[in-house]
């Protein structure tokens, strides 16, 4: 049941991320050429485009999280000298990253809270909409990091190359 479920996230979030990828592609494309092209900008086109970013790279993060290809600093887990201690700092470093992650989420509902009145400028669209990038994308990440059990840290593969 849970394969299932993990399944459909994974396919929802990816098939979410290629339409926005696209969205963004297309509305940067179309305020180019109807700026310089055809000598009429589009009110609209910038601002699609940076609100598709914010939710690309949000739901792309948590994508990355799954396979673990954050950016990581592993000199000092290369060269600690047990599996053991390996192991209880790279736990240490994942209750971190989920703290970090817990008040992005936690922030982010207070920042949708506050936005909720607020719309953007040229779509007319609630604040609210952008704005739940950040608790979303925190949330997947956390969950990605709860399944798969790594984060922005070296994977299990690196600790058979470390010392010890």
């Amino acid at each position: 049941m849970f394969r299932k479920f993990d399944a459909g996230v994974l396919l929802l979030t990816k098939a979410a991320v290629v339409a926005l990828l696209f969205v963004m592609f297309g509305a940067t494309l179309a305020g180019v050429f109807f700026r310089y092209v055809l000598d009429d900008a589009l009110t609209w086109s910038e601002e699609v485009a940076r609100y598709s970013m914010v939710w690309l790279s949000f739901l792309g993060g948590g994508l990355v999280f799954r396979e673990g290809g954050h950016v990581a600093v592993d000199l000092l887990l290369a060269h600690l000298p047990s599996r053991r201690l390996r192991l209880a700092v790279t736990l240490l470093a994942q209750v971190l990253v989920m703290a970090v992650l817990a008040v992005v989420l936690w922030q982010g509902v207070i920042l949708m809270a506050r936005g909720q009145y607020m719309t953007t400028a040229a779509l007319r669209l609630p604040m609210y909409v952008p704005y739940a990038a950040l608790p979303v994308g925190a949330g997947l990440m956390i969950y990605h990091l709860l399944v798969t059990g790594r984060g922005l840290i070296a994977s299990d593969t690196d600790d058979a190359n470390a010392p010890g």
